[in-house]
């Protein structure tokens, strides 16, 4: 179970002794307080309504256990989806049930204050219940972790928010930078061929100076073998063959 964090500032111990037993009891104080608001409009259809009572009351029953099961559908098998429809059908049972009532009040007659004192009454009974359910099934669904199913339009909106979002996580890399890297490039390109032209104007040099041979430069580990210190590399100019 997933741990409940509060952020509680009572300093008298019974007052939160009393809210917390508010907060045990809560869900299953309004839960029941949905199914009394629906035997009690069940019973306002059976009163005002002129049918024979073995036909009323069962009818009335089914009427307000068909809104229980559309309203809890959604808790049927919860997959992390919830449908709109019975949000709707909730509502527009309520609807029908005040415009129920008040044919039903004309039509046994009662006009003026006694039609709206009997109205009025009716109605703020309908509609607390409408109000609990909603207020139940909705805070159910958030412990569930369920949301409302995407149309194709609310599917749409959210695949742009979330390549918007992914834009703001991966900015776009600024033209302007991208450009200056290329030129950057550029250069250390052409300070490399400046110097490959360089080398080559030197070897040229070297050709036109060494009679049409380009000078061997000796190895660097050899560079002195041979060598006398007369300078004639190591060969005896006075040296005669007999």
């Amino acid at each position: 179970m997933a741990q409940i964090t509060t952020n509680q500032q009572f300093v008298n111990p019974a007052f939160a002794e009393i809210f917390d037993g508010i907060t045990a009891r809560m869900p299953r104080i309004t839960f029941y307080g949905i199914i009394v608001t629906y035997l009690i409009t069940a019973g306002l259809n059976v009163y005002t309504i002129h049918l024979p009572l073995y036909v009323s009351i069962p009818t009335a029953l089914a009427i307000q256990y068909g809104r229980f099961a559309v309203v809890f559908k959604n808790f049927l098998n919860p997959l992390g989806t919830r449908s709109r429809i019975p949000e709707a059908i909730a509502t527009l049972a309520t609807v029908v049930s005040v415009a129920e009532l008040a044919y039903s009040l004309q039509n046994m007659g009662l006009k003026d204050s006694g039609f709206w004192s009997v109205f009025l009454f009716g109605t703020m009974v309908i509609a607390f219940g409408y109000i609990l359910e909603m207020g139940f099934i909705d805070e159910g669904a958030k412990a569930f972790g369920m949301t409302h199913k995407q149309g194709s339009s609310g599917a749409l909106v959210q695949q742009i928010a979330q390549q918007q979002q992914n834009q703001n996580a991966n900015p776009l890399p600024d033209p302007a930078e991208n450009l200056k890297d290329e030129l950057q490039k550029i250069r250390r390109m052409m300070i490399i061929m400046d110097d490959e032209a360089e080398e080559l104007r030197n070897q040229v040099k070297f050709l036109k100076q060494g009679n049409g041979q380009a000078p061997i430069r000796p190895k660097q580990a050899t560079a002195n073998m041979g060598h006398s210190t007369n300078g004639t590399n190591g060969y005896n100019l006075n040296h005669h063959n007999p």
